[in-house]
């Protein structure tokens, strides 16, 4: 079977979390040679000096390699706990009694205390309680007062601070804590590029946290999708957010298994319809937080990712604390290229394309559908993209070209968040650039050196928020 050759610029974006092993000016200059487009710094861990010194660390290592990297504050949201232990933990057998209770106490024996004070009022007879990410699992058996008596379904060791998950529970709890809305002023203060939303249940979340930014800031926000709810408001959920993250840890244990690929994929196409770019997460390659290569089954869910047309894949661990972490995006890098390989040699990307849809078409979708068949038609070598609020990048992104989509644009906030976005090479040009574009694509083609003289390519402009107010085109230019 003849192996296809790896593209020479990779589509897929890389996502990386910074942590203990990655937080040294050379870790971070490593991870940026090997192949990373947008750090992830993890509000759940780390002071806001850490992540403050870590921002600037990006940002000088960004400089030093001419490298256009992006910054993503991930805030912690809502995540429901136990308590601590004597001693550290406790086994639970299965088929045993417990008592998950609510009052300030150490756990013990069979006593697990939680930080959910309104754990009493929330759970029913029967639901379940699922512990440190669905490892254990509780059967609610009955409720009195702060204490909520409880069958073990599925036992083991639970130690201190591990996570607790409600599948069959709707929550009254808000994705926004005082701890978040700090943490997003720190955001602000550290001029992140993006800011990640945890536990999203509805668009209302977002716009709660859209409206505590700054207008002028023009931030954008990244739903994370881990809790079942936010399936069933994932298009209202679109509409208010500028990306989404498939976070499977929390969603994995929210839903059935065998469930997540076809949310994952369904979570992916709602996303490029939409122009909204979609980052896939959690586990990726879990395993290299062992050990120095990922498992058979790891290099196949990254390059499903890929063969599904999400914009970004994201190691969480592997880099935060991982021994391999600058070895694991090397391996992420060449996973996606291999795998964009053969979707070129099979026909350019086409099976990307978004399926037709049965009833009409935008008309924003119906002229990037177009730009898309061009670019294969022509053999086109770059699409240059004018966007001065990023929307034009989006679009044309969202319908996969065959060409990379080199956005031009005089804001460097809107550069850094199409870093994210499958395909674009974002470059910050001078003002006055922005009106010359076919100047602009022959100096671009030449300094990155996407194109020779005489051979095509397009230019792609006119697209805005609102769709009444785009007046797209497209023009063929010869280098």
């Amino acid at each position: 079977m003849p192996q296809p050759s790896p593209l020479k610029r990779r589509r897929t974006k890389i996502v990386a979390t910074l942590g203990p092993a990655t937080s040294r000016p050379e870790a971070i200059a490593e991870l940026i040679a090997s192949g990373v487009d947008v750090f992830r710094l993890n509000m759940s861990h780390g002071s806001a000096e850490t992540h403050r010194e870590l921002a600037e660390r990006v940002r000088q290592a960004a400089r030093e390699a001419s490298e256009m990297v992006a910054i993503l504050v991930d805030l912690c949201g809502p995540k429901i706990r136990v308590g601590k232990f004597v001693g550290g933990g406790i086994d639970l057998a299965q088929g045993s009694s417990v008592t998950v209770t609510t009052r300030d106490q150490l756990g013990a024996g069979a006593v697990i205390p939680s930080r959910f004070a309104e754990l009493p009022s929330s759970v029913r007879v029967g639901d379940r309680i699922l512990l440190d990410d669905g490892q254990l699992e509780l059967r609610v058996t009955g409720i009195s007062g702060e204490d909520v008596a409880c069958s073990v379904e599925h036992g083991g060791r639970l130690t201190d601070h591990k996570g607790m998950n409600f599948p069959d529970t709707t929550l009254d709890v808000g994705a926004l804590t005082d701890k978040d809305r700090a943490d997003a002023r720190l955001a602000l203060s550290l001029g992140a590029d993006m800011i990640a939303l945890s536990f999203v249940r509805d668009a209302s979340d977002v716009e709660e946290l859209r409206a505590m930014l700054p207008v002028e800031s023009r931030l954008p926000i990244v739903a994370k999708i881990e809790r079942a709810e936010a399936l069933a408001n994932i298009e209202p959920i679109l509409a208010s957010a500028d990306a989404i993250m498939v976070a499977r840890g929390d969603l994995g244990v929210e839903m059935p298994p065998e469930s997540i690929p076809g949310a994952q994929d369904e979570l992916v196409e709602l996303g490029r319809r939409c122009g909204k770019p979609v980052i896939i997460a959690t586990q990726m390659l879990d395993s290299m937080l062992r050990n120095p290569r990922p498992t058979r089954a790891e290099a196949v869910d990254v390059a499903h990712a890929v063969k599904s047309g999400a914009d970004a894949v994201m190691l969480s661990g592997e880099t935060a604390v991982g021994p391999h972490a600058a070895a694991a995006v090397r391996m992420m890098d060449r996973i996606v290229r291999h795998t964009e390989g053969r979707l070129w040699q099979a026909g350019a990307f086409a099976s990307l394309a978004i399926p037709r849809p049965t009833e009409g078409i935008a008309r924003d979708d119906a002229f990037s559908r177009a730009v898309t068949q061009l670019s294969r038609d022509l053999g086109v070598r770059m699409v240059l993209v004018v966007s001065r609020g990023g929307r034009s990048g989006l679009v044309v992104s969202a319908s996969r070209p065959a060409a990379p989509v080199v956005a031009a644009s005089a804001d460097l906030g809107v550069c850094r968040f199409l870093k994210l976005c499958w395909g674009v090479v974002p470059v910050l040009v001078a003002p006055a650039e922005i009106d010359q574009p076919v100047p602009m694509l022959r100096r671009l083609a030449h300094d990155l050196g996407l194109a020779e003289p005489g051979e095509t390519g397009l230019i792609v402009r006119g697209f805005q928020e609102d769709v009444r107010d785009s007046e797209p085109s497209v023009t063929v230019v010869t280098v």
